[in-house]
């Protein structure tokens, strides 16, 4: 059966990728390159350059209606943003929250299926935060559909920075496996004047490359800006050299007028002088505020980091994902080296920007030239598809057809906790007298008075998360550091756990009656998380 994205050659979406991602056939695409979110925790702000028209604001208001939205809370329920119409603003928040921007049920996927990804995400709470680990999640289940729907001879860049380049990678092994990554290549920014009042100015990000297996298409890209040493020079000027009584012929139709005899030589050797391949360090520019490529979006990237990519990576005829596609510089990309191309954004301005970008490469859009010099190309006709009107599977729908059914409900995880876990730990720990709950464990001075601290504790689950457990409050017990980890790796109730600790006479009180009554306690931190929820306006999960 034909794979469906063969047929969805320049469809630009707009909708959340990660619907449309669910909607591709399994091994159905060559490569992927996205420039996603890097998880930097601010607010990028940029202007369309030049502003927006007016055509071009009613463009996208015209489309918007037509898909039946027509305000802000309507195309937040359609799970894409609506597009703000002064200038062309362009606000983007890189800043990731457990209750805006992650569904319970990926976390549920996670932890049911992808147990090592989940201890990745697990693990990055404690190591870089909560929001980090928020982001990790939102990445993480859009990689695992990114994974499905590659070709085995595909490939997948992603571009990311060092605030989360370590933590993307970790996650990137747990998906496609560290035996399939490829390449850390690094993109430098050439001829930038940076300054850094600490340490030294940051000049380069990461395009992580994974492959779906070890076969992937590859092919040698060569450094355009090369310059010939003097001797390789002449060696290209001449077509041959004579070294230590041999000959060395470059180039035959140069040798052949010199009317040299290469019989006369004992040995001739036939060589050439080429430029080198490029290797994973990539001197490429950043665009400068004037350039025509430029489009006032603060993150974009320049076309010539995705032709490297779309050249080594694939072949003319192949079909390239761009599903973080708001400065369209995939799609231009893919367009100017003959491969096929889908691209997703979450924002209509995409299709805005996709015009104006395929005009500067004077490139036509449904048949219309989008400047004023000649189209290179009469018949790219873009096709752009609203959140509703995805395609539907081929390989699990025995009849394809437009996807018409409602998208699924926006049901946000809870904040990992509302209570921060250092506010937590001392709450719980107050509770029992600055004792741990599983064996009585205290900070004491030498004259045994406890030390009110929560220095040598680890906040756990009294009932594992790995059963269902929950992150709030009323699920957590401050513990010692040695039987936290014991229960961890057993996935044990803290309630029957407790009982082997003095079975094993590792008690540091008399009886387990000496220890926090664990319903009590559940009930004085529900209480407490009841409070917080009502103070931040958020209906808590146990």
């Amino acid at each position: 059966m034909t794979k469906n994205s063969a047929a969805l050659n320049r469809n630009l979406f707009i909708a959340d990728n990660l619907y449309l991602l669910e909607q591709l056939d399994n091994e159905s695409i060559d490569l992927i390159c996205i420039d996603p979110p890097f998880a930097k925790n601010q607010t990028w702000v940029g202007t369309l350059r030049p502003p927006l028209s007016d055509e071009e604001r009613e463009q996208e208001l015209a489309t918007l209606a037509d898909w039946g939205i027509l305000n802000r809370a309507e195309a937040a329920d359609a799970g894409i943003e609506w597009p703000d119409g002064e200038n062309g603003l362009a606000k983007f928040q890189d800043i990731w929250r457990w209750e805006d921007d992650v569904h319970e049920d990926w976390l549920q996927k996670i932890k049911r299926k992808y147990k090592p990804l989940n201890r990745v995400v697990k693990a990055t709470r404690h190591t870089h935060g909560e929001d980090t680990a928020a982001y990790l999640t939102y990445m993480a289940i859009r990689l695992i559909e990114m994974h499905r729907v590659l070709k085995p001879t595909g490939s997948l860049y992603l571009h990311c920075d060092p605030t989360a380049s370590h933590y993307l990678k970790t996650l990137m092994d747990g998906i496609f496996g560290r035996e399939n990554f490829r390449n850390e290549i690094v993109w430098a920014y050439s001829n930038r004047l940076q300054r850094s009042s600490a340490g030294f100015a940051s000049l380069h990000d990461v395009i992580l490359v994974y492959g779906k297996t070890d076969n992937v298409v590859s092919n040698p890209i060569y450094d355009e800006n090369w310059e010939p040493s003097n001797t390789q020079r002449r060696r290209i000027e001449n077509g041959y050299e004579e070294r230590k009584g041999a000959l060395i012929i470059y180039d035959e139709d140069k040798f052949q007028k010199s009317g040299i005899d290469e019989h006369s030589y004992s040995k001739v050797y036939r060589s050439k002088v080429s430029m080198p391949p490029i290797g994973d360090v990539w001197n490429i520019p950043i665009l400068n505020p004037m350039a025509k490529e430029r489009t006032g979006y603060p993150t974009q990237k320049p076309v010539a980091i995705a032709e490297r990519i779309i050249k080594a990576s694939t072949n003319p005829g192949d079909i390239v994902l761009d599903c973080f596609a708001g400065c369209a510089y995939v799609p231009v990309a893919a367009e100017r080296n003959g491969r096929n191309w889908i691209a997703c954004d979450m924002s209509p301005r995409a299709l805005t920007v996709l015009r104006r970008q395929f005009a500067k490469f004077r490139y036509a859009i449904n048949g219309e030239r989008q400047g004023d010099e000649p189209a290179l190309i009469a018949d790219a006709d873009v096709t752009v598809r609203s959140p509703k009107d995805l395609p539907v599977r081929t390989d699990e729908d025995p009849e394809p057809a437009t996807r018409t059914k409602d998208l699924p409900p926006r049901k946000f995880k809870q904040p990992a906790s509302i209570i921060p876990e250092k506010e937590m730990l001392e709450f719980l720990l107050d509770l029992s007298g600055y004792m741990a709950w599983c064996c009585g464990f205290a900070n004491r001075m030498p004259d045994g008075r406890i030390v009110r601290t929560t220095n040598n504790f680890h906040l756990d689950h009294t009932d594992p998360w790995s059963k269902g457990g929950s992150n709030q409050i009323p699920n957590r017990a401050p513990m010692c550091p040695r039987h936290n980890i014991q229960k961890s790796n057993r996935g044990v109730y803290l309630r029957e756990y407790r009982e082997e600790i003095a079975d094993a006479g590792e008690m540091l009180v008399n009886t387990t009656d000496d220890l926090i009554n664990l319903a009590w306690a559940a009930d004085r931190a529900l209480a407490r998380h009841v409070q917080e929820a009502v103070k931040h306006g958020v209906q808590g999960k146990l």
